[in-house]
């Protein structure tokens, strides 16, 4: 047998690097973090249009002929990857071991100076066209390297930036060592415009420190004013900002700094006398200090995760840190700088201008920026979906509330070594998109979360306080009074008063309603279904019809045709009488559903009127008793005393439906989680004396991730998740189930949520 080697053509070279790197921008960032593995704490970045150049400098260790014979000149050389930190103990951002090849992305040639302290100087220089001969392999391709023993490169150093006034960089330089790198012959035009989106993505390479132990200088042309020394952006105008520190142990601190109200005119507003300023999170000390810990884990950031997570992902996240800033630009109903609320004044300009720039989550890796994410104006830019969420719900005063992704600033720091699984692609454009780095995005959400609901609660609860401050049907009465004079035409002068009662009004309408559109948004998601349904309905009715007698029919006709007593010898698998028959149950499975949908969408359900609850119990449960027989889940009503007492109930039959149906379905997900009791069970005890419902299954309760049972009230929270940590619940059933409630005045009292899931239902009945 033969072993025959495999060779690579010199075209490779090109495809990893001219044709990897997408952008010239992420190829000068790549070789700029090559700089910082070695070690630099000064690297300048001259681009020279007018000679055609590109020059990279550094004052790193430099390297010998052995390590560019060894390593430089290797493609993909594997000793970043297991030699992962530097002699100053730096964790090295390159492992690939295909980054230099950025250097053709820039130019068609290149030229090398490197020295290392006390030593030999060396030239290392290449024709990046040489490897597009035809036919060649990459082995035929030559660099040249010659070596310099009088090389000083400080000298060098100083002759290619002697226009520069740079004596500040000489004092901080050290040693007679570094790497310099010149680029010739072009392949991209560095414009004015380019050259400051260049700035920008150096300004947010490395993250914002007190102190940077490396610093980047872009020089441009002979413009001796221009760029300069490159300062990592620090934001400092906030309305919130949000640290979280997640460990090793799953253990996450959240510190919630509240910048966005005037501290003293809370009191005037009465805020610390509201029922929300008695839970821990909002008493009066974490306003007065500006900070709150929060200290949570990761399990309770992904609720419901755990119980799916067959791989383990969770564990193969190492630790990380998060820092998040949010900035309100105006535009909502109660972010409007004529708000009633005591916000703190800011420039809105300057906001806007400073979101516009650097606005967007970013994230970095062992100091170093991870591109594409959060990149202004890029399809990476809102990488975790805030858009989407917020979509749903983007008013600070609604429950749900969810931030959109252009009033947010971010810095995600994780390091190499913790986070083993984040692998770069090849084109240096982001991560590598897997399960893990799936969870990390909605375990970020979760944080983000964190935010949004003590921003929510806040919001809320000075809406209330001012709702009652404004005495609002009072003005809105007042108002219309004012205005039925005018129609009559009692044309008269208004007084103040007059005039300020209407314009408060007139703010009242505005804020209902918004409101009412928000809640409409929801309302509108769920009818689409409900409209498609119903355009089908006819179609549906025929195919529950005819699906529920098809298989029968088949086996008839098959009866007649075949040999029972031959049948009988084939395995199951092979036997179509067997396979019919699973047919069959699943077509009947198909039509408990169609019959189902179509119960719940009738005409009559949608009128007020008075619902006889025993016809209604009847009906309810035949409805849903063979569907759940099917599942194997024993369902029992039991009336108590409902069967011999005219009881009835004035309201929406399709209300009681959003009730009963919903919390059914979220039982028959419960009971298939694990930790329930051996017997499948879902029990309705209705009560007469106490005109309540006990509601009750046999599954695990609620996960034990939720700190407080009233979270499942709110919209879109969910524990159902897919293996990615993506919700997959819609989280709506038991917001509808509350609000319902609250339309009729009933209420829900928790009786147990550890053991099992029992609720009490308190619902008006008339009695007769």
């Amino acid at each position: 047998m033969e072993k025959i080697p495999f060779n690579v053509s010199a075209r490779a070279a090109r495809l990893i690097g001219r044709e990897n790197v997408a952008k010239a921008e992420g190829a000068l960032i790549e070789l700029i973090k090559n700089t910082y593995d070695a070690d630099a704490t000064i690297c300048v970045v001259y681009i020279n249009t007018n000679s055609d150049k590109i020059t990279i400098i550094d004052n790193g260790e430099g390297m010998t002929d052995d390590v560019i014979k060894s390593k430089w000149m290797t493609i993909g050389t594997d000793h970043k990857q297991y030699d992962f930190k530097s002699k100053e103990g730096r964790v090295r951002t390159g492992a690939k071991g295909i980054g230099r090849f950025a250097l053709d992305r820039l130019g068609a040639t290149c030229e090398m100076l490197t020295k290392i302290q006390k030593d030999v100087g060396f030239i290392w220089t290449v024709d990046w066209s040489n490897f597009e001969v035809k036919g060649i392999t990459i082995g035929d391709v030559k660099a040249t390297l010659d070596s310099d023993k009088q090389m000083c490169l400080k000298s060098e150093v100083k002759k290619r930036l002697e226009l520069f006034d740079l004596k500040h960089l000489w004092d901080e330089w050290g040693g007679n060592h570094g790497t310099i790198i010149e680029i010739k012959g072009l392949r991209d035009v560095w414009g004015d415009d380019v050259m400051e989106n260049l700035f920008t993505s150096l300004e947010l390479l490395i993250p914002p420190k007190e102190q940077s132990p490396f610093k980047v200088h872009l020089l441009y042309n002979e413009e001796i004013d221009k760029f300069g020394e490159v300062k990592a952006t620090i934001c400092d105008d906030y309305d919130y900002k949000l640290y979280a520190a997640v460990n090793e142990d799953k253990s996450v601190e959240v510190n919630i700094y509240r910048n966005e109200l005037k501290f003293s005119e809370l009191f005037e507003w009465n805020f610390f006398d509201s029922e929300l300023t008695t839970v821990p999170q909002f008493r009066l000390e974490g306003f007065e200090q500006g900070k709150v810990t929060i200290n949570t884990s990761v399990e309770k950031l992904l609720p419901g995760f755990k119980e799916v997570d067959d791989d383990d992902l969770i564990n193969q996240i190492g630790a990380f840190d998060f820092s998040f800033y949010f900035m309100k630009r105006g535009g909502g109903s109660d972010e409007r700088i004529n708000s009633p609320y005591p916000y703190k004044p800011f420039n809105l300009r300057d906001r806007k201008i400073w979101l516009e720039k650097f606005g967007g989550i970013k994230l970095y890796r062992d100091n170093f920026r991870v591109r594409p994410y959060g990149e202004v104006g890029s399809n990476a830019f809102d990488w975790l979906g805030l858009g989407s969420r917020a979509s749903s719900s983007p008013t600070v005063t609604r429950p749900g509330y969810k931030v959109r992704p252009n009033q947010v600033y971010g810095v995600l720091n994780i390091s190499r070594i913790g986070n083993i699984n984040f692998q770069d692609k090849s084109s240096r454009e982001g991560l590598q998109e897997n399960d893990i780095f799936s969870v990390f995005k909605q375990l970020v959400l979760g944080i983000i979360d964190v935010f949004e609901k003590d921003r929510n609660k806040v919001m809320t609860t000075l809406k209330k306080i001012n709702d009652q401050r404004k005495k609002t049907e009072s003005t809105k009465s007042e108002a219309n009074k004012i205005i039925e004079s005018i129609e009559r035409g009692d044309i008269r002068d208004m007084s103040d008063e007059e005039q300020k009662t209407l314009v408060s009004a007139y703010k009242i309408q505005i804020a209902e309603g918004e409101d009412f559109k928000e809640e409409q948004k929801l309302l509108r998601v769920l009818a689409t279904t409900g409209l498609i349904i119903t355009s089908f309905t006819h179609e549906l009715k025929s195919l529950s019809r005819r699906i529920g007698s098809r298989t029968k029919n088949l086996q008839k006709v098959l009866d007649e045709l075949l040999d029972s007593e031959q049948l009988n010898l084939l395995p199951d698998y092979t036997n179509p009488l067997v396979m019919l028959s699973d047919m069959g149950a699943e077509d009947e499975k198909l039509k408990q559903w169609l019959d189902f949908s179509l119960a719940s969408i009738q005409k009559n359900k949608r009128n007020r009127k008075k619902i006889n609850l025993v016809d209604y119990i009847k009906r309810f449960e035949k409805m849903w008793q063979t569907f759940l027989d099917v599942r194997q889940i024993k369902f029992k009503v039991v009336k108590s005393g409902f069967d011999v007492v005219d009881v009835s109930f004035r309201g929406h039959e399709i209300d009681l439906d959003g009730i009963f149906n919903n919390l059914i379905a979220n039982s028959i997900e419960a009971l298939k989680r694990k930790g329930g009791a051996k017997e499948r069970k879902i029990n309705i005890q209705f009560d007469l004396l106490n005109d309540s419902v006990i509601y009750e299954d046999s599954g695990p309760g609620l996960s034990n991730d939720i700190e407080n049972p009233k979270q499942i009230f709110e919209p879109f929270f969910t524990t159902k998740r897919n293996k990615k940590g993506e919700q997959v619940g819609t989280g709506l059933g038991m917001w509808i189930v509350k609000n319902i409630l609250d339309e009729y005045d009933g209420k829900i009292v928790f009786l147990d949520v550890k053991t099992c899931f029992k609720i009490k239902i308190i619902l008006p009945y008339q009695k007769h």
